[in-house]
């Protein structure tokens, strides 16, 4: 609507693609959850009074909610999903995120490695990447191993993935149930308010995916 690309950024997502558009594989769901205890992200009431609640932004692969404010809610002619925080009582409350992740499935890692004739195993990253509209992305591997004939053999340097966010989630082929989490700080606004968040995921399995 204008006013959130400037204190937060764009999107490539639209509300036309709302409960309509597929946007990645249909074992894809992306949830954030204000109500996991003792995490970063975890409140009871958001700061519009609005009681806390789990959200499917993705749900089998296509976009299924929108993170929102009484304001933006009104709108669009629904209600508040409990998105508002502020950093400071004195601070205006924006719409940002809790606790966002990929939601875990049932696959071990050496379970999703033993069908892979040939690819990469990136372990884990020491630098990423987005655009202003969080379609264009680029990760730098720190751990990574080579992958052949579902054995992993050695470990590789320098590994780049650029891809597009809807090449990623149309591809994925595999979710484990390995979720791990990682804290963060959601920093938005003018003058800048920073919220503790968490982020994270399990292992995932992509498919047609080119490697630097």
């Amino acid at each position: 609507m204008g006013r959130e690309a400037a204190q937060g950024g764009e999107s490539y997502l639209n509300l036309n693609m709302l409960n309509k558009e597929k946007l990645g594989s249909e074992l894809l769901n992306i949830v954030d959850d204000p109500t996991i205890e003792k995490s970063s992200g975890f409140y009871v009431y958001d700061d519009e009074g609005i009681p806390a609640r789990k959200r499917y932004l993705i749900k089998d692969g296509i976009p299924n909610e929108v993170l929102l404010n009484r304001e933006y809610a009104g709108y669009l002619s629904t209600k508040s999903n409990s998105a508002a925080r502020a950093t400071y009582y004195y601070n205006e409350p924006l719409i940002r995120m809790a606790n966002t992740y990929i939601e875990p499935k049932d696959f071990t890692v050496d379970e999703m490695i033993e069908d892979v004739k040939r690819g990469i195993y990136l372990k884990s990253y020491m630098e990423w990447n987005i655009d202003d509209r969080r379609w264009n992305q680029k990760y730098t591997g720190l751990e990574c191993y080579l992958i052949e004939n579902g054995q992993i053999k050695k470990m590789l340097k320098n590994v780049a993935l650029e891809i597009t966010t809807g090449h990623l989630f149309k591809n994925i082929d595999a979710i484990g149930k390995d979720l791990k989490f990682t804290p963060g700080n959601c920093g938005k606004g003018e003058p800048m308010q920073g919220i503790p968040v968490w982020f994270g995921g399990p292992t995932i399995r992509v498919r047609k995916v080119w490697i630097k």
